[in-house]
């Protein structure tokens, strides 16, 4: 028998789904979504760029990053500037298809549920509770 929501409904099917889908390594961890969701929008970025978006340490980033390789989600390497070597993030084949299926889920969520996407500015703000 499943659990039942306050409302006396079961949640959603595509809503478990998602939410099974979040309970998977390497996607436990929000940094690791963003990072996922990020380079998904991004063919690359640096790794000076995901410490700014993600706000975490330099070795949180690193074993994170790490993770996401492991998976075959993402991959780093080295590329040499005239600064100095700099490290590159990029989403891979394996990468992509989970973002996009996540894309995919989120919009078909949002669209079955009359979801309004947030006033513009307040996407990283949480209403008065």
């Amino acid at each position: 028998m499943r659990p039942e929501s306050e409302g006396g409904r079961s949640p959603p099917a595509d809503l478990k789904g998602l939410g099974d889908f979040f309970l998977q390594e390497p996607l436990r961890h929000s940094v690791r979504v963003l990072i996922l969701l990020s380079l998904g929008m991004n063919p690359h970025l640096g790794f000076t760029d995901l410490l700014e978006l993600t706000g975490v340490s330099k070795g949180s980033l690193s074993h994170h990053l790490d993770a996401l390789r492991a998976a075959g989600l993402a991959t780093t390497r080295t590329v040499f500037t005239l600064a100095g070597p700099r490290v590159r993030a990029e989403i891979t084949p394996r990468g992509r298809t989970v973002f996009e299926g996540l894309t995919r889920s989120l919009v078909q969520l949002s669209a079955r549920g009359n979801v309004r996407p947030p006033a513009e500015g307040s996407a990283s703000e949480l209403p008065p509770g």
